[in-house]
């Protein structure tokens, strides 16, 4: 845990002397290099880090096995499968596959901070505070995926439809889920932030919300082959609302910064992004119920890495703007001069502003020549319209002159309504940073000056957003028993077996002590099939496999559970271990029963959706709970040393005793 709030040290510590002081586009390469360099350091030379680190190896190995054709039926994106096969005609190594689709992943995301963003180190810190980079430890395509639409940002911000989809387009060929974003994008688009629409999302919101259950009975009716879904882990259970804190505190940054000075400078892409901002609380409000859903908002909550950092920004130059007056204004006072004040600006703003000015400087004559032929082909049009007037005139006995006032007239009545439908994004110049006029009325009492000042803007923007992504972050990777989407701090849930080796106790009280502690699944199982003098009986209830992933499913087979990896929904499963080894396992979608003498005891193992028991002589020792119920068995001792259930049902595989 503590390799990534030493990351988050890297990125804050060595913000000023890159970022903040005397920025320079030389000196903003250099800071993204060392941090997105540390951090694809760590995304290469991990081992077993991410929910998904063993599945994608399991996934690599299919691809790898089939054909060219028959790759794309396994039911991965063509993306994803493609990049992956070319991977394995060169190497199957599993370092080189993370270390590609790392590059993949933060190459992209580096150039877009690096190129997009008003605050880079803000930017960076955000990324990864808001767990976008522990994503792209573990949600491989996904991460790919949002890589892809970030660096479209430019796109939605100037509202570019045709690449808006286009980007859209590319990152669905790495994760499906990623077309979600098309119709928040048109609502964005389609629907200005005002106190009615944000009333009418509040309603709409909490609507949704007490009527989520009643909603998805609806769509199963619509669409029963869903029906088996809804009994998931995934849709049964939700998120605890404190998950929900950062998202309501975004939203609330952005509707501010929206209703004040920022909105009204810069409409257009702020009425986008603000949106954003309410549907992303959306999806995490409703994720409080269903956490299946949180997934969704990662392609529009990625985007407040940089629209959170242009808020602060704008609010920065503003206190800038009074500062550098308050200082003009002593400096007349004293017969002193100063400097004028310069703002830091993106590195695309860098390079338009660089071409532009090579372009002047390339063609002068070139634009005089142009402006000569501009100003020809005025003189044509105009010569054709009087031409065209004069017909007019001969056909229908009016004059030319009033004939021509009234298209004018008309003319400038559409100039009107082309102004009206703009008017409703268009730039107040008044509220630009550049333009701003600081005013303290002398009716304000103390109160008003402090919160008019911008200094109380600028101070609550940027500490509000830094203090909740680092305590967001802090809480995620030491405080919470789930960590960020239920992985803490993104370990797989398959240990490394060479791991689990070297650490075995030396005694069978002391493996007998771990066992006892062990919350692990798969741990566990490692655990008790490395020592000869334990019996295990496992009795399934309910629902079993929902929560195995691949590489879950792998490391099943690879202790030679292979029946419980191959287990489907609705099906029972009972399994006795001894001695280190399987002695017998069974799968059936009927109620299951085991009878027979082991160890010195008469042991009766049952198994059902309903119920699960474990009769060890007199007694049933199963706790009977949803999942796998596991009972050990010390046989030097007759004695029970240990009775677990791990919910196999939920990808956590968590257990409870």
């Amino acid at each position: 845990m503590e390799i990534y709030l030493i990351l988050m040290a890297v990125v804050l510590l060595l913000g000023y002397p890159f970022i903040e002081r005397k920025p320079s586009v030389t000196k903003k390469i250099c800071y993204v290099a060392i941090v997105f360099g540390l951090m694809l350091f760590l995304s290469v030379f991990r081992y077993g880090l991410g929910n998904d680190y063993y599945s994608y190896i399991h996934i690599m190995r299919r691809i790898d096995d089939a054909s060219f054709i028959e790759m794309f039926d396994l039911g991965y994106e063509p993306g994803f499968v493609i990049v992956t096969k070319l991977i394995t005609l060169f190497t199957t190594n599993t370092d080189i596959l993370y270390a590609i689709y790392a590059l993949i992943i933060l190459i992209p995301t580096a150039y877009a901070i690096f190129r997009y963003s008003e605050n880079i180190w803000m930017s960076t810190m955000m990324f990864i505070s808001l767990t976008f980079f522990y994503c792209s430890l573990s949600f491989i395509r996904q991460a790919i995926a949002f890589a892809i639409i970030l660096l479209g940002y430019k796109c939605f911000k100037e509202r570019n439809h045709f690449k808006v989809m286009l980007f859209v387009f590319l990152a669905c060929l790495f994760h499906s889920s990623a077309i979600i974003i098309i119709p928040m994008y048109l609502m964005a688009v389609a629907i200005k932030p005002t106190k009615v629409s944000v009333a009418v999302y509040g309603i709409i919101f909490a609507a949704v919300y007490f009527l989520s259950w009643n909603i998805i009975d609806l769509a199963v009716l619509i669409l029963p082959q869903y029906k088996n879904y809804v009994e998931l882990n995934f849709i049964q259970n939700g998120y605890s609302p404190i998950y929900l804190i950062v998202p309501t505190i975004i939203m609330v940054l952005a509707l501010l910064a929206h209703f004040t000075g920022y909105g009204k400078a810069y409409p257009k892409s702020s009425s986008v992004f603000t949106n954003f901002a309410i549907y992303n609380f959306f999806i995490w409000l409703i994720s409080t119920k269903h956490f299946v859903l949180e997934r969704f908002s990662m392609y529009i909550y990625i985007m407040m890495i940089f629209f959170i950092p242009s808020i602060v920004t704008y609010y920065r130059k503003k206190l800038q703007i009074y500062l550098h007056e308050c200082k003009a204004k002593k400096a007349v006072a004293a017969g002193k001069k100063i400097k004028r004040l310069r703002f830091d600006i993106t590195v695309d703003e860098y390079f338009e502003k660089l071409a532009k000015s090579k372009k002047a400087e390339d063609e002068p004559v070139s634009e005089k020549v142009e402006q000569e032929k501009e100003d020809e082909a005025e003189q044509i049009a105009d010569e054709r319209e009087e031409q065209r007037l004069e017909l007019i005139r001969e056909i229908i006995g009016e004059d030319a002159d009033s004939l021509k006032s009234a298209v004018n007239e008309d003319e400038s009545e559409k100039e009107e309504i082309l102004t009206e439908r703009e008017l409703k994004y268009k730039s107040d110049e008044r509220y630009l940073p550049e333009n701003y006029k600081y005013r303290r009325k002398k009716s304000d009492n103390i109160f008003k000056k402090i919160i008019k000042h911008p200094a109380a803007a600028y101070s609550v923007f940027m500490a509000v957003s830094v203090v909740a992504c680092l305590w967001y972050n802090y809480f995620g990777l030491t405080v919470t028993s789930k960590g960020f989407h239920g992985v803490v701090p993104y370990r797989s849930n398959v240990p490394a077996y060479m791991e689990l080796t070297n650490s075995e106790a030396d005694t069978l009280d002391e493996t007998i002590m771990l066992l006892r502690k062990e919350q692990n699944f798969m741990s566990y199982l490692y655990r008790m099939m490395s020592t000869d003098e334990l019996t295990i009986f496992i009795s399934s209830r309910a629902d079993t496999a929902s929560g195995f992933n691949d590489g879950i499913k792998g490391a099943l087979t690879h202790l030679g559970f292979n029946k419980l990896a191959g287990i489907k929904k609705g099906e029972n499963y009972l399994a006795i271990v001894s001695g280190g080894e399987i002695v017998y396992q069974s799968v059936s979608d009927e109620t299951m029963t085991y009878k027979d003498e082991i160890d010195g005891y008469n042991v009766t193992l049952k198994a059902d959706q309903k119920f699960s028991s474990i009769v060890i002589g007199k007694k049933d020792f199963s706790l009977n709970e949803a999942g796998l119920n596991i009972v050990v068995l010390n046989k030097a001792q007759n004695k029970i040393v240990d009775k677990v259930r791990f919910k196999t049902y939920y990808v956590m595989l968590s257990a409870t005793r």
